[in-house]
């Protein structure tokens, strides 16, 4: 117990600064918003996001999309990397 509460504590920890590098999608000239928990997105069509496959861990990923009123907007927020459950 010890140990998940120690590992939540640093990804919390870190999140910001792989934020920081992470980019938004070269062809998108959207803000990036921040996904807060419980933020209601209407989400229409998916554009573009981040390719986590070859990551492990919890990474910073962007997705840009189209809402149902035809408007694009990007949204950051962390998953785990593809690759994470592939030793398990």
């Amino acid at each position: 117990m010890k140990f998940a509460a120690l590992n939540a504590t640093l990804i919390a920890a870190f999140a910001p600064m792989a934020f920081a590098s992470e980019k938004a999608p070269a062809s998108s000239k959207v803000e990036v918003q921040e996904y807060q928990y419980g933020m209601q997105l209407d989400i229409d069509q998916v554009l573009q996001r981040t390719d986590n496959s070859r990551k492990s861990g919890v990474v910073p990923s962007v997705m840009v999309y189209r809402d149902s009123q035809g408007e694009v907007h990007a949204v950051r927020f962390v998953e785990w990397g593809g690759l994470s459950n592939q030793n398990g």
